[in-house]
């Protein structure tokens, strides 16, 4: 069972569904919560890597784009309108 994305993988090849599937895999594993949300933060890390550009004033952003937009994946896998809040207390019910 893999709980880390692709390292070969190129930029931008990530799907928020593969991310999804692997935040899955380590929500199922036996490990402490604390010890699993601690891998979900390296996965989202991992992730989000892929994303970062120059902003050329010297540092880095990841600019919004549909890969990065996660709490719009979040209303499509629960069938939410697109600008309907979604908070996690609702989802975690």
């Amino acid at each position: 069972m893999t709980y880390k994305l692709n390292p070969e993988a190129k930029a931008f090849s990530y799907t928020r569904e593969e991310l999804f599937e692997c935040i899955t895999k380590i929500v199922a594993h036996s490990a402490s919560a604390e010890a699993r949300a601690l891998a979900i933060m390296l996965v989202v890390d991992d992730y989000f890597t892929n994303y970062v550009q120059s902003d050329n004033n010297g540092g880095y952003c990841v600019y919004e784009c549909d890969a990065t937009d996660l709490t719009d994946f979040v209303r499509f896998k629960l069938g939410i309108g697109d600008y309907d809040a979604v908070d996690v207390d609702e989802v975690l019910k």
